[in-house]
């Protein structure tokens, strides 16, 4: 069991979704997944990039590795001539791999889930 970051109580089992502390029921506005801290000082909810940031840089790490495996995206930022029937696979695959991230902060956009 957590404690409430509030009252302090003992049964803190649900996350704030404006503060990211841990609160007991009675000190949580159920309808707005907000503590009564975060209400009273009218606080704003976490901006877009903030909240899906983890999953943003995941994508970027994730092209750097695919792009340390085929290294062509630096030879093309260098000035050395790559063929683009080379170059193809590597966009494909971060394409497809692209897809569902997408989908996932659209998702995570309409209802914050701590």
């Amino acid at each position: 069991m957590n404690q409430c970051y509030i009252c302090g109580s003992r049964f803190g089992e649900i996350i704030c979704a404006y503060c990211n502390q841990t609160v007991c029921t009675s000190c949580l506005i159920l309808s707005e997944r907000k503590c009564k801290r975060c209400a009273i000082s009218n606080k704003k909810p976490p901006g877009f990039l903030r909240r899906n940031g983890p999953y943003i840089l995941l994508v970027v790490a994730m092209w750097f590795f695919v792009s340390g495996l085929y290294p062509f995206p630096y030879f093309y930022a260098v000035g050395i001539p790559v063929d683009n029937v080379l170059m193809q696979p590597v966009l494909i695959a971060t394409a497809i791999l692209l897809i569902p991230f997408i989908f996932m902060m659209f998702a995570w956009r309409k209802s914050p889930t701590y």
